[in-house]
């Protein structure tokens, strides 16, 4: 059973993604929208969205995690942490009110 929006693409793929997300940063996003990109547009784009945070944030946090050689990674890497689960929760409030959601400072990797 999928559930289409106002805006027209599949909120219950894009909700699964956020909630694997949670869990597994980067895997689990990327499988759903490898699987579903070539489906539906629409769907297809709120799923990039949700990859390209899952990558963007992983590189973030590994960067953050790096520099705690120079002790600047110990402030980095929490607020990297807390900022990924704070996008991840408006994520799936905005995806449950049936909007595309493109959190910030996410790089456009995957086109």
């Amino acid at each position: 059973m999928t559930q289409k929006t106002q805006a027209g693409y599949d909120s219950s793929l894009v909700l699964v993604s956020y909630i694997l997300a949670l869990f597994t940063l980067l895997i689990g996003p990327l499988i759903i929208w490898a699987l579903k990109k070539d489906d539906d547009p629409a769907t297809a784009e709120a799923l990039r969205h949700v990859a390209n945070f899952g990558i963007s944030y992983t590189i973030y946090a590994l960067i953050a995690w790096a520099t705690t050689v120079v002790l600047i990674g110990f402030v980095l890497g929490p607020v990297v942490q807390v900022a990924t689960i704070v996008f991840i929760i408006i994520g799936i409030v905005k995806t449950v009110n049936g909007e595309v959601y493109k959190p910030p400072f996410t790089l456009d990797i995957i086109k």
